[in-house]
């Protein structure tokens, strides 16, 4: 197994519920940033490229994305994300900041 591989693994297994983990790479790989709470509350997104979100097990998250920092300019959803689901940031702008939180995007 590498070592990669076993970070990621060891991630998965240490996810509490209403989390969100983002990594430089494209695919939930390269270098992991903070895990911060899927709670509506703002953080930055700046040099990561995919996230994985958790709201509840029970209940799929939002993931708001915005052009400029602390929440503003434009937005991109990204609804339904599931237990763990890797999902790559490919909106054609630099995203800086986001919120998560439980339910649907509004």
């Amino acid at each position: 197994m590498r070592f990669s591989s076993l970070l990621v693994a060891v991630a998965a297994t240490t996810v509490p519920a209403q989390a969100f983990i983002a990594w430089s790479g494209d695919a939930c790989d390269g270098d992991i940033g903070n895990m911060v709470p899927c709670d509506g509350s703002c953080h930055s997104f700046a040099g990561r490229h995919s996230f994985w979100a958790q709201a509840s097990q029970d209940q799929p998250a939002c993931v708001a994305m915005y052009a400029g920092t602390g929440c503003t300019g434009q937005r991109f959803n990204f609804s339904n994300q599931v237990y763990l689901q890797c999902t790559n940031v490919n909106t054609g702008t630099n995203i800086q900041s986001f919120r998560c939180w439980n339910g649907i995007c509004r």
